[in-house]
């Protein structure tokens, strides 16, 4: 489980913790009441082995009354939690050209906002950023006043999960592409925009994705002050939407910023340039997102000189 759908699973938590019921949240949520569920209970036993909830012990995670009674005590744990991936994180398909080809045309054959979702799969494919970034982006990362595309652009601070400006490009044609042909069908949308009109009679400071019903991504923050979280459960329901009508085994938002990882290092770029462009500063947390495959110590010597 990637940090994005642990930090999903905890605030599905926090919602029946809250008063609300499974059907609610299932509701909510788009999936099953047992999906739900069985998410909720997971979490309440990832919070309790590893940061420990006063009050109950590890069968009364079972039943939701015994967890609404321990609200306090959930809210508190929730706040001390600091989500880390074990070996898990390094599950995931590396995608190919052949699954990105796949992928791209499944999408436009299956998704019901076809230039929205092809765009997007684009950009997480070509930035490397994270679901909650994409959300927050607005038309005036993209777009210069005059309407042409920013292809060096930067992930401003304030859209970054780190809180750090780093690089952002929009190099590939076939991204620019597709958000050009979504960002088309939003202006064709409004009444009649002037020739030329700056940022293609867009608003800049609106967001450059929006939800099917023409409305942002709402993001959530949540956590004990000082260490305040956010959460953009539309854009996390959206690709999960992406991910499934693809039909690919192992595709995820992590898997692809693995794979646009992958990507880079196979083109020469050093950890540091990797790590710049993914808003990682660790190296070894770098290291960790690329394969891990050696090659025979004969076939690495063989034809030095």
């Amino acid at each position: 489980m990637d940090t994005d759908s642990i930090l999903l699973s905890i605030t599905m938590l926090q919602d029946v913790v809250n008063g609300k019921t499974y059907d609610a949240v299932a509701a909510a949520y788009g999936l099953t009441r047992t999906a739900i569920e069985r998410r909720i209970k997971t979490a309440a036993l990832r919070l309790f082995r590893e940061t420990g909830i006063d009050g109950i012990n590890e069968e009364g995670l079972a039943f939701v009354q015994r967890l609404r009674s321990c609200r306090p005590a959930i809210t508190a744990a929730i706040g001390r939690y600091e989500p880390h991936m074990t070996n898990q994180k390094r599950s995931g398909r590396i995608l190919n050209d052949q699954d990105i080809q796949l992928a791209v045309q499944r999408t436009r054959q299956r998704s019901p906002c076809l230039h929205r979702d092809v765009a997007l799969l684009y950009v997480l494919l070509t930035t490397g950023a994270r679901p909650l970034e994409i959300a927050r982006l607005e038309v005036r990362d993209y777009l210069q006043v005059d309407g042409s595309v920013r292809e060096e652009s930067v992930m401003r601070a304030e859209v970054a999960v780190s809180r750090k400006s780093r690089p952002l490009f929009f190099a590939s044609d076939k991204a620019r592409e597709a958000i050009d042909h979504y960002l088309a069908e939003r202006a064709g949308q409004l009444p009649a925009v002037p020739l030329h009109a700056p940022y293609r009679g867009l608003d800049p400071q609106s967001r450059l994705f929006l939800t099917e019903k023409g409305t942002p991504f709402e993001i959530h923050s949540h956590g004990a002050q000082g260490q305040m979280r956010f959460l953009c459960r539309g854009i996390l329901d959206t690709y999960r939407k992406i991910f499934r009508r693809i039909g690919l085994p192992g595709v995820s938002a992590l898997s692809v910023r693995r794979t646009v990882a992958t990507r880079m290092y196979e083109r020469g770029a050093a950890e540091d340039q990797i790590g710049e462009i993914l808003g990682i500063s660790e190296k070894k947390s770098v290291r960790e997102l690329l394969p891990k495959q050696r090659q025979p110590l004969q076939s690495v010597v063989r034809g030095l000189v």
